[in-house]
């Protein structure tokens, strides 16, 4: 079985966590969700990587989220049996690795790929990147950490418009609204992704970890409390029949049927 997620080396310093689903968009299934914290983990125990970029296989996706039909009835399932792990890539709710990482988005990135690249130090995207989270739409919520990180990233009243509709944004409004740092061109993200990571990664080591904790006090130590408040939401709402229905309705491609149930 080809490996869904994948390791390269392709700088000094820098390693390459790719996302390596592109015939579903890169979509995230159980597997791929333990793979990302099992190499997220592996990098962090190598003295020979100080930068991690992460990015999607091929030019259409960075991320499109959950694998509706497989990850949210394995969640739905765990949390069930009371085993949930709100984990999500490795990335959402600990800290697998104190190296900084940069999510190089080289397409959509909706549900929880915005959850994850809402999770990294540093966020570029591609031109033609697009920005959502859609949950709303198949009965659920954003439970990674989008309902919380993403207020705090963007102006509120932007994130409550994409947390309610589930309408996503482009890139420019991305720019513009502080979601990323920077758009290049898609031929030309992964490269200005690597150079960047290889300016960090030839920092002082310690100055840059030390950095990296600061930087992402406000999103984990911090935010603690919301981050565990969302996923008793998100646990209520995966548990209804609506959210049910929305998969179903996703998997069958038809519009669900929602019953407040």
């Amino acid at each position: 079985m080809q490996a869904t997620v994948e390791t390269t080396h392709p700088r000094p310093g820098v390693a390459l966590v790719t996302l390596a689903r592109p015939h579903r968009l890169n979509a995230v299934d159980p597997p791929t969700d333990h793979a990302m914290g099992v190499a997220l983990a592996a990098l962090e125990a190598d003295p020979r990587v100080r930068c991690i970029v992460i990015t999607g296989a091929g030019n259409k996706a960075f991320c499109v989220g959950a694998d509706i039909p497989t990850l949210l009835p394995h969640l739905r399932e765990n949390i069930a049996a009371g085993r949930d792990d709100p984990q999500f890539c490795g990335v959402t709710h600990r800290n697998v690795t104190t190296k900084p990482l940069v999510a190089a988005i080289n397409g959509a990135a909706m549900g929880g790929g915005l959850e994850l690249a809402l999770a990294c130090d540093v966020r570029i995207a591609a031109t033609n990147a697009r920005f959502g989270l859609p949950e709303v739409r198949v009965g659920i919520l954003a439970g990674a950490g989008g309902c919380t990180r993403l207020p705090r990233t963007v102006p509120a009243a932007l994130a409550a418009e994409m947390i309610l509709t589930g309408e996503p944004i482009d890139a420019q409004r991305a720019l513009q609204a502080g979601l990323v740092s920077r758009l290049v061109a898609p031929e030309l993200l992964l490269e200005q992704a690597l150079e960047l990571a290889q300016k960090i990664a030839a920092g002082a080591p310690r100055s840059v970890r030390a950095c990296v904790a600061l930087l992402r006090r406000p999103r984990f130590e911090e935010l603690a409390g919301a981050l565990a408040e969302e996923r008793r939401a998100f646990a209520q709402v995966l548990a209804t029949d609506d959210a049910m229905e929305g998969i179903r309705a996703f998997a069958e491609k038809r519009a669900p049927v929602y019953r407040d149930a």
